[in-house]
């Protein structure tokens, strides 16, 4: 093999000895695209230098990411060197978010768009906080429920009388009396549903309203007793018609503000009927009233108009009562025998007790407002 093809071939080569100085390489020559050549550099393939970051991606003017990164085409310019920035000293300061903030219910910090931390709706940041608003929400729902209430009770209306026309000032009660050995009462009934609050039918009672010239004898059915009005009276302070602590608290309450009495007796039979009419504040003080009545019994009860002889001596025999809520009214009856003679079965006392609960101006106000 010649020693051209040799060096063709890739055999070993010599250094080319420089014509200037014998003993000296000449300076190597390569040529781009030969084998051992060195390559051109690449800029793309250079490795980023550890003190400067790679550059990121492109993005949109204005555009964050988790790092707080900003395009850096619309960075306000640095600094003249030797000058502090105001501005950038701010920016140096460490950003604290609020404890709201950073205890979110994701668990992550809410940023703006420059990177600030801004606090999540209603949980904190500028303006009130939720326990001032919650606050003068409150505050306006009192002061709405005072306003309905001031014209509940100018109003009154409905069948429900005001707190203000229940509570009435009435005197002090005797501390005992006289009392019937048996008693019951009943409620009112829709009946008188016209008559069921005073603020509807607020006419004061009058003597004779309650005891009309129709009402001044009373006969028993398919009876010989016939019992007439002896005496009668009214009275604007409730508690001269009741004695008992308790019975005249429950008069007080209970928008008390007439009590009218009247008495009757048959003197040739011996049977004697006490009527007293109260006039309260609402259907469910009238029914309070007659319920207490025989709850008390014993310790307080109405008290019998007093009349001259054989009345005198009222109370003292053997009686039976009866309370009656009729509306805003309670009607209250007490029949028994003068001689003190009687019992329960005495069917003579059981048709006073009825005759005498008709309450002339009660059934004509109830008759009235059904029209």
């Amino acid at each position: 093999m010649e020693p051209d093809e040799r060096r063709r071939g890739g055999g070993p080569r010599r250094a080319p000895v420089s014509r200037q100085g014998r003993g000296r390489p000449a300076p190597r020559r390569t040529v781009p695209g030969r084998a051992g050549a060195p390559r051109p550099r690449d800029a793309s393939r250079r490795p980023p230098r550890p003190d400067r970051p790679a550059t990121p991606p492109p993005r949109l003017p204005y555009e964050d990411d988790e790092s707080g990164y900003r395009d850096a085409s619309r960075q306000a310019p640095p600094p003249r060197p030797g000058r502090r920035n105001r501005r950038d000293a701010r920016a140096e300061l460490p950003i604290e978010p609020p404890r709201d903030v950073r205890d979110g219910r994701d668990g992550r910090e809410i940023r703006d768009g420059r990177g600030a931390c801004q606090a999540r709706p209603g949980r904190g940041g500028g303006g009130l906080g939720p326990r001032l608003y919650f606050g003068a929400a409150a505050v306006l729902g009192l002061f709405v429920l005072l306003g309905l209430g001031v014209v509940v009770v100018l109003r009154g209306g409905g069948g429900a009388e005001s707190p203000a026309m229940s509570n009435a000032r009435i005197g002090k009660p005797a501390g005992n009396g006289l009392s019937p050995d048996f008693y019951s009462s009943s409620p009112s009934t829709s009946a008188y549903a016209g008559i069921a609050s005073r603020g509807t039918d607020a006419k004061p009672l009058t003597i004779e309203e309650a005891f009309p010239a129709s009402a001044t004898t009373l006969s028993v059915p398919d009876g010989d007793v016939e019992v007439k009005l002896r005496a009668k009276r009214l009275d604007a302070d409730c508690a001269a018609a009741v004695w008992g602590a308790t019975v005249g608290d429950v008069l007080g309450k209970g928008g008390c503000t007439q009590a009218v009495r009247g008495i009757y007796s048959d003197t040739e039979r011996g049977y004697g009927l006490a009527v007293a009419v109260f006039n309260l504040a609402g259907s469910a003080d009238a029914d309070r009233f007659v319920a207490t009545l025989e709850e008390t019994l014993g310790a307080g009860s109405v008290r019998p108009l007093e009349a001259p002889a054989p009345l005198d001596v009222f109370g003292r025999g053997f009686g039976m009562s009866r309370g009656l809520a009729m509306g805003h009214f309670a009607v209250v009856t007490w029949a028994e025998r003068l001689d003190g003679k009687g019992d329960e079965k005495d069917e003579t006392l059981l048709s006073l007790l009825i005759e005498g609960g008709k309450a002339p101006a009660v059934l004509g106000r109830a008759a009235r407002t059904s029209d």
